[in-house]
């Protein structure tokens, strides 16, 4: 019912003389010509900011007017050509373009913030990773990238750097209730410069009295895109 209102309002607009957007009265050389959004599978956080991109298959046709509509606006809002995310939920993305002529839509994820805090004063227990954190095999930016660590879903640990003995390594403390029987560790990487959620194939069970990697053998926590 939602898409299907949004689907409504979207060729009222279009069919209207309204005041918010109106193509150009030009002739038609969009033929053949096909559009494609970029941001197809993105995933951004709350809080963040993600300019949306076209493509045409005609590049003489870059920079034509392009009118963006989201499904939902309680999850995501747009500032021109950028989306703002506002609470957690997937989002669909439409865009318009070739004077009226072509569209496209894609799906957007929006997740929660994981927010650094002070974990032992919620669990008494921890896990402690020094690892070598790799994305496509290039080192971690911890600047533009967050790594964090979730056990059934919930936010348990964060990736933080550090560097002891000219040594830069990544140190993450995974905290649970409990020393053991917590369930499989899930490391996620948000990347925010491509707005991408990378999954680590990395296969952890919760254990306090372990700790993997050491400064002079860090462990390897790799990401691909």
């Amino acid at each position: 019912m939602k898409h299907l209102l949004w689907l409504i309002s979207l060729c009222l607009l279009l069919t209207s003389c309204g005041d918010y957007f109106q193509f150009g009265e030009e002739p038609n050389d969009w033929e053949g010509v096909n559009m494609r959004i970029t941001n197809e599978s993105a995933c951004i956080m709350v809080g963040d900011s993600m300019p949306l991109g076209i493509e045409f298959s005609d590049t003489s046709k870059t920079g034509s007017p392009v009118f963006w509509m989201l499904s939902d606006q309680n999850i995501a809002k747009l500032q021109n050509d950028t989306l703002k995310a506002h609470q957690p939920g997937v989002v669909d993305v439409m865009a318009i373009g070739g004077n009226g002529l072509l569209s496209d839509t894609c799906q957007v994820r929006v997740i929660d913030r994981w927010e650094l805090q002070d974990f032992s004063m919620l669990h008494p227990s921890d896990m402690v990773i020094y690892a070598d954190i790799r994305v496509d095999g290039e080192p971690w930016n911890d600047s533009t990238m967050i790594v964090g660590a979730f056990i059934g879903g919930e936010l348990t640990g964060l990736a933080v750097r550090r560097e002891a003995y000219g040594i830069s390594y990544a140190e993450l403390r995974i905290w649970a209730p409990t020393d053991q029987g917590q369930g499989r560790i899930d490391l996620r990487c948000y990347d925010r410069i491509n707005f991408k959620l990378l999954l680590s194939q990395e296969d952890l069970e919760y254990n306090a009295y372990r700790t993997l990697g050491t400064l002079s053998n860090l462990y390897p926590l790799n990401f691909s895109r």
